[in-house]
């Protein structure tokens, strides 16, 4: 066996780097021998070992010249730092391993290695805890270990194994870890944390994907990262696609619309109608700039409101109405008042209980254009002359309650008793007579408000008020017999009564009806009213009979319109039970609200085409208008609709010649109608807008063609002058007449039956 084979294996490293280096001082790296030399004071045994005397002079030491390597442009060259002589423990502590005093003097010239390797055999070799790494295990964690060192890491609590092993070795596991702290230094800018963060990793995964690799990501992190960012992704693609199918297949027929002004009395200051929703803007700052005394600006203004588009039935009556009483304003002549009530109701646009509350909106700003017709025509033939006195109308808007009704009929009380408009916060100046009061109507507001305007004098002009019951509670009641002079209740209308004999005629003649079925509300005088009429009527005639009676209460539910509605559910059941009689009904006569009466039809609709009763409506709750609906809504579900039959006061239809009928079609056509329509078909305007035309053209015919303000007659020779008219309306021949003292009626007058159409039109039946 060799000598160096039985030496420890630091001890043969030292002597064989000794060695080699005594042969060729070129050939061993300054490192090893630097090494070894610590190695030959450190270790106890080559201490011990004799010192053998060299008899040859060591050949010289030459310098060794480093090579110099070319480096990538982005790499940086380490500072060069001397051999470590102790490991590391932090950046600012070095473990030193303590000197003898021996160790102190000077070191003596290394020996030869046949020397040193024969003192080294007969030394004692130390002996290594049996618990302690060895050093083929410590340089396995060796990298890390240097890595740590060099991040700052308190490297001892770390890996207490490897640090007790680096105290006690004697081979070259600190060399091998001097070599890694430099190759950690030096690629220490290449070295990132652990990305933690699961909103920074969604960021690398979505710029760059780790960016090759570069970015060291927490497999946790990187888990809860790429869960959120798949579920947000979901999440984005499902409402992209709700979003793009709402808008391939989904088309609203309406927004929301703009909330109107509340209760009160105005000639521009305020805004009633929103149907429309840019004119309710040119409204809104035309009021806006006629509060800062801008004429000009609001006058503009009107006129854009005016000439807004709209398809959907909305109309632009009121900013007629306020243009024109600008103009009345700034012509200086006198005028006279007339208030023209209006229903704003909520202003929502949202469909809801069956049927669609932008369609009934539009249907009650009709009631403002037969208004502002009548105005204009008046003014226009009153301008040819120098100074004549003109009219002025003022909007009132109940919002379709009592309490509204009420707080308008003592607002227009304190206007007819010497109270300035500017008072009350209107435009107009001075103090102008009020001639009239046109509108507030249904006929449960009516009813409401009559004790008022009776006890002012104030002539009432309700033609949409056509409740039987308001003609006996004006003749029956005492009151009535005590009023102010000057009160007077007007309605040249047929009355529910009357509509509802014109429907049971037209059944049994016309449609062979022989069994029918009636839905009334009960809390409704109106309703019970038109019910009464059409089972009378009805009942004259042989073999026939009502089979049943069914009740639809309107007082626990909205409908759209924001006014009571009865139950969906008590609807149906009663349709039902309607259904289940014997005989069963071949039609159903039902004077209800839209709302209710849409519910029904629907529900007839879903029935068998041969088991589909008639259904027949009235009285003055429904709009005709609103029932065009049904027609898409039945062939969107392929369903068939029953035969539907409206009894109204009025419609429309072509002028018959006399010269007010051709002036109203004419102003309508030209800036009201919508482009393409026929303008004096029955669906062209409701029945309201009609009744609205002729209310004005009774107040202008009963003031006749004055040309001073002091020929202005006073309410008692108003009412006086209206009772001897007789003349050709747009809504009926009109022949009025007075009695029992407040009562103006006209005689003659004829209810019309429409009929809804398969294509969604509307026609006069009779």
């Amino acid at each position: 066996m060799a000598t160096d084979e039985i030496l420890p294996p630091a001890c043969a490293f030292a002597v064989s780097v000794l060695a080699d280096y005594t042969l060729d001082p070129e050939a061993v790296p300054e490192e090893a021998v630097e090494a070894a030399q610590q190695h030959m004071l450190t270790c106890a045994r080559c201490k011990n070992a004799p010192q053998p005397t060299s008899t040859t002079a060591a050949p010289r030491r030459k310098k060794k010249v480093r090579r110099i390597v070319a480096l990538e442009p982005f790499q940086q060259v380490p500072p060069e730092e001397p051999a470590a002589v102790g490991v590391m423990m932090a950046p600012e502590q070095t473990l030193v391993v303590p000197q003898t005093e021996s160790e102190t003097s000077p070191a003596p010239s290394p020996p030869t290695a046949p020397e040193l390797s024969t003192a080294l055999i007969e030394a004692p070799a130390p002996e290594l805890p049996p618990d302690m790494l060895t050093c083929q295990q410590c340089r396995q964690v060796l990298p890390e270990y240097a890595e740590a060192m060099d991040s700052g890491e308190n490297v001892a609590m770390l890996y207490p194994e490897v640090q007790e092993h680096l105290l006690a070795c004697e081979t070259g596991c600190l060399v091998l870890l001097e070599l890694l702290r430099q190759e950690a230094r030096a690629n220490r800018k290449y070295r990132r944390r652990l990305v933690r963060n699961p909103f920074s990793v969604m960021w690398w995964e979505v710029t760059g994907f780790f960016r090759g690799g570069h970015v060291p990501i927490a497999p946790r992190a990187l888990a809860f990262g790429t869960l959120i960012f798949l579920l947000l992704f979901g999440a984005l693609g499902a409402y992209l696609g709700i979003r793009w199918d709402d808008a391939r297949y989904y088309h609203p027929l309406h927004q929301q619309l703009p909330t109107p002004d509340g209760i009160g009395l105005s000639d521009g200051l305020k805004v009633y109608d929103a149907c429309n929703t840019s004119g309710y803007q040119d409204k809104r700052q035309a009021a806006q700039a006629l509060a800062q005394s801008n004429a000009s600006k609001a006058a503009r203004l009107f006129s854009a409101a005016m000439t807004a588009g709209d398809t959907t039935g909305c109309n632009n009556a009121e900013a007629a109405i306020y243009h024109e009483d600008m103009q009345v304003r700034q012509s200086g002549r006198p005028f006279g008042l007339v208030v023209v009530s209006f229903d704003s109701g909520p202003g929502s646009a949202d469909p809801q209980g069956g049927t669609d509350r932008h369609i009934l909106y539009a249907a009650y700003t009709q009631e403002l254009v037969g208004a502002f017709i009548g105005q204009q025509q008046y003014n226009a033939a009153q301008m040819h002359t120098p100074g004549a006195p003109l009219l002025y109308l003022v909007l009132a808007n109940t919002v379709g309650g009592e309490q509204g009704a009420l707080q308008v009929a003592n607002t227009i009380t304190s206007l007819s008793m010497h109270t300035t408009p500017r008072q009350l916060g209107l435009l107009a100046s001075g103090q102008p007579p009020l001639l009239a009061v046109l509108g507030l109507a249904p006929s449960r507001l009516t009813r409401v408000i009559l004790p008022v305007l009776c006890r002012a004098g104030v002539p009432l002009i309700a033609p949409t008020a056509t409740g039987l019951f308001i003609i006996d509670l004006l003749t029956q009641t005492s009151l009535y017999r005590h009023c102010t002079p000057g009160f007077a209740f007007m309605r040249f209308s047929p009355d529910d009564a009357h509509q509802s004999q014109l429907g049971a005629d037209y059944a049994y003649n016309q449609l062979g009806v022989r069994n029918a079925a009636v839905f009334y509300d009960p809390s409704n005088p109106s309703s019970t009213g038109s019910v009464q009429g059409f089972i009378d009527r009805f009942t004259s005639y042989r073999h026939v009979s009502i089979v049943a009676q069914e009740t639809a209460v309107a007082s626990g539910l909205l409908d759209a319109t924001g006014r009571p509605q009865a139950s969906r559910d008590d609807l149906l059941a009663g349709l039902k039970d309607a259904l289940q009689a014997n005989p069963r009904p071949g039609l159903i006569f039902a004077p209800l609200l839209t709302n209710d009466v849409i519910t029904l039809a629907q529900a007839i609709t879903r029935l068998p085409q041969d088991q589909q009763p008639v259904l027949m409506i009235g009285g003055e709750f429904v709009q005709p208008a609103g029932l065009e609906g049904l027609v898409p809504w039945a062939r969107q579900n392929k369903l068939t609709l029953p035969r539907i039959f409206v009894t109204v006061s009025a419609a429309a239809r072509p002028p018959s010649g006399a010269d007010w009928q051709k002036q109203f079609y004419a102003t309508f056509c030209t800036s009201f109608a919508t482009p393409g329509s026929f303008c004096s078909g029955a669906a062209a305007l409701d029945q309201g807008a009609l009744l609205f035309g002729d209310g004005i053209e009774m107040i202008a015919q009963g003031l006749g063609p004055i040309t001073q303000s002091s020929q202005f007659p006073t309410s008692v020779q108003l009412v006086q002058h209206i009772v001897q008219e007789n003349f050709a309306g747009v809504s009926g021949p009109i022949a009025l007449h007075l009695w029992n003292d407040v009562l103006v009626t006209s005689e003659g007058t004829n209810p019309v039956i429409l009929t809804l159409q398969g294509d969604g039109s509307i026609q006069i039946v009779s």
